[in-house]
């Protein structure tokens, strides 16, 4: 969906396999960099998104965290490390999709 006037495309993945919702943002003009905000979909872990960032061509991986606090379990830690994953391979098929 466009948000009007502001130039940018946005959508929203499910990955139910490491339970986060995560909403993918770009310029309509400039495919460089795609934006996202991630959510898990256990509101016991945290409140709203908390997780935001952005990936570059060069795979370059950058990571915001709101204010907020969480219990940093195990099983949060890799689920994180596979948003990663999951985050690292949407932009591979945005930019195939949009080349």
């Amino acid at each position: 969906m466009e948000k009007e006037n502001s130039g940018f495309f946005e959508y929203t993945k499910h990955y139910k396999a490491i339970s986060f919702n995560v909403k993918y943002y770009f310029r309509t003009n400039d495919f460089r960099e795609l934006f996202f905000t991630a959510q898990p979909l256990d509101r016991m872990e945290s409140t709203g998104d908390f997780l935001y960032g952005k990936i570059d061509r060069d795979f370059k991986l950058q990571i915001g965290i709101k204010e907020f606090q969480i219990i940093m379990s195990k099983e949060l830690h890799e689920r994180m490390g596979t948003l990663y994953e999951e985050i690292r391979n949407e932009y591979v098929r945005f930019i195939n999709k949009n080349l």
